[in-house]
């Protein structure tokens, strides 16, 4: 019969809060961003999210665009250029 003491602790659950040790940090990233990428296609695909920017604890940009990055910063930069003209177009009447 098994015994009733184990030699692992299991699955536990951790506090999630920032890594202190800077070493950590970036190991721990690199080896999950991977993980967050697909989790940010998931959340994409599911609330119609088309483009999101990850900052690793060095500061690189990593960027994901559905369904390219270009596309959506291009579309995302024409917006907000229509949005732009008239208020820009209103400051020119204020000052005035």
């Amino acid at each position: 019969m098994a015994s009733s003491s184990k030699k692992t602790k299991g699955k536990q659950k951790i506090e999630i809060k920032i890594i202190e040790n800077e070493d950590d940090r970036l190991i721990t990233f690199s080896k999950q961003h991977i993980g967050i990428y697909k989790k940010i296609s998931e959340l994409s695909t599911l609330c119609g999210g088309e483009f999101f920017i990850i900052f690793s604890p060095t500061g690189k940009p990593y960027s994901f665009g559905h369904p390219s990055v270009e596309l959506s910063l291009n579309a995302f930069l024409t917006q907000a250029n229509l949005l732009m003209k008239p208020l820009m177009l209103l400051l020119r009447l204020t000052v005035r």
